[in-house]
C-alpha cells in the first residue's frame, strides 16, 4: 500500500511543485488549499502523513493541528508544519504539537528526508 499525503497550503504554486515532486516518488497526493472540508478530507482519503501550512486564508493551520493531535481518532496521523513565519518553530510549545517542523522557503532534500523519516511511524 503506498503511502497517502494530504499536502495542505493556499499557495497554488507550492501545492503543485511540491505534489509533483512527491507524486514522482511513489507517494499518493492529495491537495487541499484552505481549512474549510479539511475534516472531511482527512476522512475520505485517511492520509498517513498531512504537510499543513501555518497560514491559511480561512484559518490557522496551528490551530487545525493542534486540534488533530489533540482528537483520539486523528492524532495517529503524523504532521508537519510548513511555514514562513518566523515563529513556526514556537509551534512544538503548543499543546497538540506537531510531528515535525520545515520552514520556507525549504530545501528540498531536507524536505524529503522528513517526510521519509515520519512515514514509517505512520504507515
Amino acid at each position: 500500500m503506498k503511502n497517502r499525503i494530504l499536502l495542505i497550503d493556499d499557495d497554488k504554486l507550492t501545492l503543485s511543485i511540491t505534489s509533483l515532486i512527491l507524486e514522482k516518488r511513489g507517494y499518493v497526493v492529495k491537495r487541499h488549499e484552505c481549512v474549510e472540508g479539511i475534516y472531511d478530507a482527512i476522512e475520505k482519503f485517511e492520509p498517513h502523513l498531512i504537510i499543513l501550512d501555518a497560514r491559511l486564508p480561512d484559518g490557522d493551520g496551528r490551530k487545525v493541528c493542534q486540534e488533530i493531535k489533540l482528537n483520539k481518532s486523528l492524532q495517529h496521523i503524523q504532521v508537519i508544519m510548513c511555514s514562513g513565519l518566523m515563529d513556526i518553530m514556537e509551534s512544538f510549545n503548543q499543546q497538540g504539537p506537531p510531528d515535525g517542523v520545515i520552514p520556507k522557503p525549504f530545501d528540498m532534500d531536507q524536505f524529503l528526508s522528513l517526510i521519509h523519516n515520519k512515514l514509517p511511524l505512520a504507515a
